[in-house]
């Protein structure tokens, strides 16, 4: 018990890692470990030695962070609801704290093997549970499916699950290639991509399509030798995942037929859930026209939108002219909305940072950085049409992943290495 108990107190910060992934899909209480980690930033700042460590993880963390708070920040001196601009402004802070501790506190290499180790095996899970709900109708945990999605643990926030699997969907494929055998590299990638499809999320599949592509270019890499066997198993499992996925959820068949025909016709049949999103990004772009150095606002678009939206809007018909679409969804059209143009530059600022940040860091950092990053660059990447990028689920999603990133790179030894 005491060996156990003395466990705990020296792999806390990977616990405590490990525990923000098994929270998200209830609610808000993934923000519990993220803010742990943020408090822990002022202890860990009263140590010198810790102090350098901080300011050489600030030197990739700092720099990002800026990108994205200075046009909110800017954005809130004359947003259209300044309380919510600013709260989100200044609660922001929070996500620059807890990267910095992560970075400090899980740069051992032990410490991120056992996040990796266990967010692998708690993504798997997920996928696992995804289709015991789909043939039974209720999870593991007796969480009912919801009518409209598969939604596994994801009770509140079910849209959530198919596109937050596929966007951790690296962290589950890194592990599995470098610590398994092929095979189990490409069951794993059935099990996601199976769970990832049938959620009914289109989101989801082009982030799926996005991860195999830069797998697929990897494996024809020299380190990546012992996963070539299985480059040509991976289109004949995506192929029987398919299969499977159209022939067993019905709303997997609807989404892809719909699809299918939207893409060979203009005269089919509205899709609600594309159709629908033709109005917000309409008025998203209204709104850029209005405010085109530092938008609406943070986080003002719901108010935003029942000002510049047209009087048919289908969204605020639907509520009873209560409220309108809560984002643009699209990170692009949500960041020239909320932020204007500043916002915009801030972000091609962000993603040039973020690419240049291979530079200068050795193989093995590359290495080990490269499953967060590329889960990084899935949640920012352009088309991303669901996530609000300044919501608070996105926003903790991506800044823990920078810390994780930022834990990869080589700190000031402590004086016990020394």
């Amino acid at each position: 018990m005491k060996l156990l108990v003395r466990r705990l107190q020296s792999d806390w910060a990977s616990w405590l890692a490990v525990a923000f992934i098994a929270l998200l899909p209830f609610s808000r209480l993934a923000e519990i470990p993220l803010s742990i980690f943020a408090i822990s930033l002022a202890f860990l700042a009263r140590s010198a030695e810790n102090r350098s460590r901080i300011r050489a993880a600030a030197a990739f963390a700092v720099p990002l962070f800026l990108c994205f708070w200075v046009p909110m920040v800017l954005s809130s001196f004359d947003s259209m609801y300044p309380g919510k601009s600013w709260t989100t402004s200044l609660a922001a802070l929070r996500y620059l704290a807890a990267a910095l501790a992560m970075a400090v506190l899980l740069n051992p290499p032990s410490a991120r093997e056992r996040v990796l180790r266990w967010t692998a095996w708690l993504l798997l899970f997920w996928a696992v549970d995804a289709f015991i709900q789909l043939l039974f109708g209720r999870d593991l945990l007796g969480v009912a499916m919801h009518p409209d999605r598969l939604n596994a643990l994801f009770v509140k926030k079910y849209q959530f699950f198919g596109p937050t699997l596929a966007m951790l969907s690296p962290l589950v494929l890194e592990h599995a290639r470098r610590q398994w055998r092929p095979l189990a590299w490409a069951v794993s990638f059935a099990l996601i991509l199976g769970a990832v499809m049938i959620a009914g999320m289109r989101a989801g599949w082009l982030t799926m399509a996005i991860v195999l592509a830069t797998y697929l270019l990897l494996m024809f890499k020299r380190e990546n030798r012992e996963l070539r066997r299985t480059m040509f198993t991976i289109p004949v499992i995506a192929l029987i995942v398919l299969a499977f996925s159209y022939f067993a959820s019905p709303l997997f068949q609807e989404r892809v037929d719909i699809t299918r025909a939207f893409a060979a016709s203009a005269e089919v049949a509205e899709d609600a859930s594309s159709m629908e999103r033709v109005p917000i990004f309409r008025t998203a772009l209204k709104m850029y026209g209005e405010h085109p150095v530092n938008g609406v606002g943070v986080r003002a678009f719901p108010k935003a939108y029942m000002v510049y939206a047209e009087p048919d809007d289908v969204h605020i018909r639907k509520s009873g002219s209560v409220s309108g679409a809560t984002h643009a969804h699209n990170i692009v059209l949500e960041v020239m909305s909320d932020t204007g143009t500043i916002g915009l530059i801030g972000l091609v600022l962000a993603l040039a940072f973020l690419w240049r940040q291979r530079a200068g860091r050795t193989p093995a950092e590359r290495r080990d950085a490269f499953p967060y990053a590329l889960a990084v660059l899935l949640i920012l990447f352009p088309l991303n049409s669901h996530f609000a990028i300044y919501g608070t689920y996105t926003s903790s999603l991506v800044w823990f992943l920078i810390g994780l990133w930022g834990a990869c790179y080589r700190l000031p030894p402590k004086a016990s290495e020394q």
